[in-house]
């Protein structure tokens, strides 16, 4: 799973949410144990001021689920 880069905009998901979540994602399938595919889709991260692009996260996380499902 590659380091993702998300552009911020005026407003966008909460960065240090986004963050943690793509860290726990990767710690999980590290060690094996990756999240349900369905489970990335609809995350419900906040919206802020200087937050990440949301069509950029959320087309990643989509792509992650759909790795995910391909094997």
């Amino acid at each position: 799973m590659e380091n993702p880069f998300f552009s911020v905009r005026f407003r966008g998901y909460d960065r240090s949410q986004v963050d943690r979540a793509v860290s726990r994602i990767r710690k999980a399938m590290e060690t094996g144990a990756p999240p349900h595919p369905d489970s990335l889709l609809n995350l419900g991260f906040q919206m802020t001021m200087r937050g990440y692009d949301t069509g950029e996260v959320d087309e990643y996380f989509t792509e992650v689920a759909r790795s995910l499902r391909n094997g």
